[in-house]
């Protein structure tokens, strides 16, 4: 199977694209790029950079969620890991 290989533009949609995901969406992403079968058709070296966006992400919104609980903001909290304003019920 041939790898796929990201250019510098695709590394930046990605990177740019991963900062807007929410908390759940983010589990998700992670999950997708890990699977035994997809992870296959990355380089090694691409795989690294798409974990470490997440890993920074996941950062991100842990500090947002941190923050919005502080505030005791459950509806902000809910937002950081839900989206979509919480809305979706």
């Amino acid at each position: 199977m041939e790898k796929a290989v990201m250019t510098t533009e695709d590394r930046e949609y990605f990177k740019n694209g991963i900062k807007t995901l929410c908390g759940t969406e983010l589990i998700f992403t992670h999950n997708f790029i890990n699977d035994k079968d997809i992870k296959k058709r990355f380089t090694k070296e691409d795989l690294e950079f798409m974990n470490k966006e997440i890993g920074r992400q996941a950062g991100a919104i842990w500090a947002n969620l941190l923050r919005a609980l502080k505030k005791r903001d459950y509806k902000g909290a809910e937002t950081v890991l839900r989206g979509n304003g919480g809305k979706g019920r």
